[in-house]
């Protein structure tokens, strides 16, 4: 009886043991962290853009790694299917060609979507000048969807990107608040939430872009990130025009929605007044049948004209989320 229990307690610990050195190694990063941040020159792409054009046109874009509206459910689509919908999104894209495309949830050769650099598969396709890159979620193994283990991301390498016809003269990548209230071992295979901050020459002017994607999940988090972004904005603006763009995982109808702040000061504009929040036109989540606004243009109405804006419903299902194109003026 003794040995049969000492075998027992051994295989016990034996488990134990594995488990923990897989989570340890799950959750250790496929990258030095000083490569989580990088700006780039394109190949054989040369800025298109007059030197003395005081206009700039936008789209920011949550991609979903191009996952449709699989993304985050127990689904494993094909690599024909990523494959298609890379094709489609950069046809649908070529017919609206801006001077800065702000991307969020894009796959730098993760496993889920087949190891593909979706950020230099669509720079070079659109023939952008120049971009900038960062790391958000860089783990070896991400045992998520978790059943059935098919499923699993695995190997996680994504972020978020912005590609201009602007020459980038700075650039820095900035970890938000993280939720405090999640256990260790959930925290740990968890994405950082990010600001990528891109200063960029517009003619003879320096202009700000920020492009963002904050917490989905947690109500207070979210709010505590949006109201640090407002405050940076606003001290901004005061030196130099600023654009702030991403997915803010904010609706309007939200109980105490954070992203109102951004619609309370007269210092900051969008690309939609706050009487037409939750249009039809203004719905951006999801693809399938859009309910909510998620997705936002704000600019410092100090230095900018707001030309046009529109929700771009014709680029489908690649993401579950629509783009959204504004077009602004340097006053």
């Amino acid at each position: 009886m003794k040995n049969k229990f000492k075998i027992v307690l051994y295989i016990i610990i034996v488990l134990i043991l594995g488990i923990l050195a897989f989570f340890f190694w799950a959750k250790s990063p496929n990258l030095d962290k000083s490569e989580y941040a990088k700006v780039m020159k394109f190949d054989g792409n040369e800025s298109s853009k007059n030197n003395n054009d005081s206009t700039i046109s936008l789209i920011t874009y949550n991609i979903g790694y191009l996952s449709g509206m699989t993304n985050n459910t127990s689904v494993r689509p094909t690599e024909e299917f990523y494959d298609k919908n890379l094709k489609d999104i950069i046809g649908r894209l070529k017919k609206y060609p801006v001077d800065v495309l702000a991307l969020q949830e894009i796959d730098f050769g993760g496993n889920r979507s087949y190891h593909v650099n979706q950020y230099q598969e669509l720079a070079q396709a659109l023939k952008f000048y120049n971009g900038c890159r960062s790391i958000n979620w860089d783990k070896k193994y991400v045992p998520f969807p978790y059943f059935p283990i098919s499923v699993h991301f695995k190997k996680m390498l994504s972020g978020q990107a912005v590609m201009s016809n602007f020459e980038i003269v700075d650039y820095e990548r900035v970890v938000l608040s993280r939720v405090q209230s999640q256990p260790y071992y959930y925290s740990s295979m968890y994405l950082d939430r990010l600001v990528e901050r891109i200063k960029v020459k517009v003619g003879d002017q320096e202009v700000m872009i920020f492009n963002a994607h904050t917490e989905a999940f947690d109500q207070k988090t979210r709010t505590q990130q949006i109201l640090f972004l407002k405050d940076w904005f606003l001290r901004t603006a005061e030196t130099m025009p600023v654009v702030m763009l991403g997915d803010f995982n904010s609706d309007p109808s939200y109980d105490n929605a954070a992203i109102l702040e951004m619609y309370d000061d007269d210092r900051i504009g969008a690309m939609c007044s706050k009487e037409d929040l939750l249009c039809d036109k203004t719905l951006t989540y999801p693809t399938d049948k859009p309910i909510e606004q998620l997705d936002f243009v704000f600019f410092s109405t100090k230095h900018f004209e707001l030309l046009d804006w529109k929700v771009l419903y014709d680029l489908g299902e690649v993401s579950d989320h629509f783009p959204v194109y504004t077009s602004l003026k340097l006053k």
